[in-house]
């Protein structure tokens, strides 16, 4: 049983369920004849459409960034006007009039905006959060494509509170330095903003013309008016700017920034162990560093940090997992987050039940917990083992050309690691934990045919310095990965094909390859399993080094207008392994899905939008089982009231398990029935609600319900307040819990593997509170508590392989004895075969006397935590930020299967708890 734990979004469960998938020949996946025919020069722009056009003006007198528009300067500046609605009455001329002007000198593009409102400031809805955070006020969008290739964006938003928000090919981590200036007056109101150039990336030619759009979001309303119009049902974004010419690009602003940083850190810890000689429940550090972008060119970045800070503001979420796979968490640290989007690799996405994808890079293995955390305690009674794997430096270049070839290399060192191990005699040793370890990845796309044909390539490299035995049974050597890939857009953009191919190769120790050849990916020492594909390789071979594989993945898409579908396919071979620098659950599979729907944009009498889809999809392993296979419907609609609805129902038809045993033979699964509805209120008022409601139930009576609320509350302009509990129930029919040797059970090779029912509950609250003083200035607080336990109760096994049927201990076959430890724990004494010459074996604590055969420690759990943060930002000049962050978090456990509120609620206030406090302040220096 693996017990880790997080608290799983009940939506994205369901969103995610997989089923099974085709074999796709690699040639397939880029042959010229699935992409759009070659068009006219006249034609290969992305739209065909009229773009508007908006002039640039040169700044001739200075400009006080206040607001107030009364500048000289802002005279020279052509107003852009033109703006048409995109909600709620599509391609109605806007209600309120929008005057916008863009100047620039040699180090900035300036943007003066007047947004009038016909209510005057009361008509103004104006509210102030953390930068970035979603305002739920009126807003304006500024979106460039410097390079104008039609694919790319920046974004900056501001509203009348002085809230700022930047992306990056809309991913919200891009932080880039830049200031804005909001006020609301009798007429509306004004924002005034001032964007360096050296904090964007454009090409190097003195006269240069930059996709441009510009969105005014009315609260009150709902009102989205747009600059470059496009419909609801197209696909939007950089294909569909107008142009925004005039600017004569002399210089670029300073080409270096410092960013020196000193954090230190207090711990107050009382979950160590006293005996310990590790023990330090007060433990205090201190440390410097700093962190370099450099521009080589308008185009090419240099970053680079020296003893870096990847800490994080806010602890990752409780899970409870009780599967054989690894659970996912988002990136957080600022260095690896930054750019991130170029270096995606084989996950087009999907309409609904969207598959695995590749994904060749996981920044998050980058600075991870010691791997040989075991081996230290092995080794000893105690053991101090790192928290994580320190960075040594690490570097990245980013940037295009002017052939729009874009470049990017990451390359991190983290240095080798040793864990001081107190042995009984009270000598210590040290156990390297971790090795010197070298990280590499680079990623190259080139542009073609004005944006409509993309083709790339991925290369992730791993290489450690294994000089220790222990370390070099557990961890590969070496681990390549390498990938192409290709994207083709026509029809407006309305059609996308994607495909990816890929090859891993991972050497080492015969070792550590027999450790991923038995990992839950793949299983390759399942005793039935086949050649797949005719492939030896694929079956288990304890003496091998190597392990090589391919995947392959493509996607054909209609993705706009009334009418949308889309049909995804992909193959991943047995010996595929990217964990090392990337993140994979499984190997051994191939995919098929595929969905078609309609979107309504249109309002009627009773929605202002709707959309559903339909979609079926399979999987099945390389040995031709199929392993998953169902049907879904989706819908989404937005009332005429604001309130807004999800529904999502499904079926899973009956099919195979090459997984439920883990290694063992392929075992059978019953189909399910599954539904969510997701039902949110109007997000324009003070107070909003959000209600999810789940389950799911397989034939064989196992099932699954959840319900969970956030109630999100805005007492004043500048404080937020959400709440939300949530409980889940389930009841699991084939809970895996053991594999058992036992050479009379000749049916299933000579193991007993021990499944049993399962019941779990889980219940949870989160809640978050902001206060954001100013826009520079603001303090946030989250906390989750959660409680969550689990019943193992009728142990069985499986009747044969590929069957469905299981048999009960004790009830249809076998005897189990129940006795009562002076503790008060249950022990089961289970006889498979009752008077047969099957060994007994024990599930709970092990018996006083001779032990009887295999003994499985108590399953049964109750787990309780409590995880929370509080942050203090205060950005004290621009780019310059002091935090303080105090982190709480608390844990119990116990081997009881029951849920009780009163009980678990006083061990979770009693359990030990570790505190910690960090403060870092870092100064932005522009060079």
């Amino acid at each position: 049983m693996i017990l880790s734990v997080s608290v799983m979004d009940p939506t994205a469960s369901i969103l995610r369920r997989a089923s099974a998938g085709v074999p796709l020949a690699a040639v397939l996946l880029l042959s010229p004849r699935l992409l759009p025919a070659q068009r006219d020069s006249a034609a290969a722009a992305p739209s065909t459409r009229a773009r508007p056009v908006a002039q640039a003006a040169l700044r001739s007198s200075p400009i006080t960034l206040d607001g107030r528009l009364d500048d000289a300067a802002w005279a020279a500046a052509t107003p852009i006007t033109n703006f048409t609605q995109q909600k709620p009455n599509e391609g109605a001329p806007a209600t309120e009039r929008t005057e916008i002007r863009i100047l620039y000198d040699d180090d900035a593009i300036y943007i003066g905006a007047r947004m009038y409102d016909s209510h005057g400031a009361a008509g103004v809805t104006s509210r102030l959060t953390r930068r970035d955070d979603d305002p739920q006020s009126d807003v304006l969008r500024i979106d460039f494509d410097p390079y104008r290739d039609r694919l790319h964006s920046v974004e900056f938003d501001v509203n009348p509170a002085g809230w700022k928000g930047d992306a990056t090919d809309y991913d919200r981590s891009w932080d880039p330095v830049w200031e804005s200036a909001s006020r609301i007056d009798s007429l509306g109101w004004t924002a005034e903003v001032r964007i360096p150039f050296s904090q964007l990336r454009f090409s190097r030619d003195s006269l240069q013309t930059w996709g441009l759009n510009l969105t005014r979001i009315t609260q009150r309303n709902q009102e989205r008016s747009l600059w470059a119009y496009w419909r609801r049902s197209d696909p939007g974004g950089p294909a569909f700017f107008g142009d925004l010419a005039g600017l004569h690009v002399r210089g670029g602003g300073q080409r270096a920034e410092l960013l020196p940083y000193v954090v230190t850190r207090a711990r107050r810890l009382s979950t160590g162990d006293p005996r310990s000689p590790f023990n330090r429940p007060h433990q205090s550090d201190f440390r410097l560093g700093g962190d370099l972008k450099y521009l080589l060119t308008s185009s090419f970045t240099l970053s680079a940090t020296v003893n870096p800070d990847f800490g994080q503001v806010e602890v990752d979420p409780a899970v409870v997992n009780l599967s054989a796979y690894e659970s996912y968490f988002p990136e957080k640290r600022p260095f690896f987050v930054q750019g991130s989007d170029l270096f995606d690799f084989g996950s087009p996405g999907c309409n609904i039940n969207c598959g695995l994808g590749l994904n060749l890079f996981y920044s998050r293995r980058i600075g991870r917990r010691p791997q040989g955390a075991g081996l230290a305690y092995g080794a000893g009674e105690f053991a101090d083992v790192p928290e994580n794997t320190s960075i040594l430096g690490a570097a990245k270049v980013i940037g295009r050309t002017a052939n729009g070839l874009s470049i990017g290399i990451t390359d991190a060192l983290t240095r080798r690691e040793t864990a001081a191990v107190a042995l009984g005699d009270g000598s210590r040793i040290g156990q390297p934990v971790e090795p010197l370890t070298n990280n590499l990845v680079g990623r190259v796309k080139r542009e073609l045919r004005g944006g409509n044909l993309v083709l790339g390539g991925l290369l992730t490299s791993v290489n450690r310095q294994l000089s220790d035995p222990g370390l070099a049974s557990i961890l590969s050597r070496s681990a390549q990965a390498a990938g192409v890939d290709g994207e083709a857009f026509w029809g407006d953009h309305a059609y996308h094909f994607y495909g990816a191919l890929s090859v891993s190769r991972i050497t080492g120790d015969s070792l550590a390859i027999s450790r991923l050849q038995r990992s839950s990916a793949r299983y390759y020492q399942r005793p039935d399993r086949a050649s797949a594909d005719g492939a030896p390789q694929s079956l288990y071979d304890p003496s091998a080094t190597v392990l090589s594989g391919t995947g392959a993945i493509a996607r054909l898409s209609k993705g706009s207008g009334t009418w949308l579908w889309d049909l995804n396919a992909a193959s991943v071979s047995p010996g595929f392994e990217t964990n090392d620098l990337g993140f994979q659950q499984k190997a051994d599979y191939r995919w098929l899905n595929g969905t078609f729907g309609r979107q309504y944009t249109a309002s009627t009498r009773w929605y202002r939008s709707l959309g559903w889809l339909t979609g079926a999809e399979q999987y099945w392993n390389h040995d031709g089982d199929i392993t998953g296979r169902d049907a879904s419907g989706f819908m989404n609609v937005e009332l005429k009231n604001y309130w807004r609805s999800t529904i999502y129902v499904g079926r899973s038809f009956a099919s195979l398990s090459d997984r439920k045993a883990r290694g063992g033979p392929v075992l059978a699964d019953p189909g399910s029935t599954f539904g969510f509805v997701g039902i949110s209120s109007d997000s324009r008022r003070q107070v909003t609600m959000n209600l999810n409601l789940s389950g799911g139930r397989d034939d064989d009576g196992a099932f699954n319900e959840s319900v969970s609320v956030t109630a999100t509350l805005r007492p004043a302009s500048n404080v937020k307040l959400s709440a939300g509990p949530g409980y889940s129930t389930s009841s699991t029919s084939d809970q895996f819990v053991a594999s058992i040797p036992d050479p009379t059970a000749t049916t299933f090779f000579g193991r007993r593997y021990l499944f049993s029912r399962l019941d779990q509950r889980q219940l949870y609250m989160s809640t978050r509170a902001s206060v954001t003083f100013t826009p520079a200035f603001s303090l946030e607080l989250f906390a989750q508590p959660l409680i969550a336990s689990g019943d193992y109760r009728d142990f069985e096994e499986f009747a044969a392989p590929r069957n469905v049927q299981k048999l009960v201990y004790g009830r249809d076959i076998g005897t189990v004895e129940r006795t009562r430890t002076a503790s008060g724990e249950t022990r089961l004494t289970i006889d498979p075969d009752g008077a047969g010459p099957a060994a007994k074996f024990t599930v709970g604590p092990p018996p006083d006397g001779p032990n009887p055969g295999f003994v499985v420690s108590n399953p049964n759990f109750n787990f309780r935590s409590l995880r929370g943060t509080g942050v203090l930002r205060w950005e004290w000049r621009p780019g310059s930020t002091a935090y303080f962050v105090w982190t709480q978090t608390r844990s119990d456990i116990a081997q009881v299967g029951d849920l009780s509120f009163a009980r678990d609620r006083h061990a979770l206030l009693a359990a030990p708890t570790d505190n910690i406090f960090v403060m870092k302040i870092s100064y932005w220096l522009g060079l």
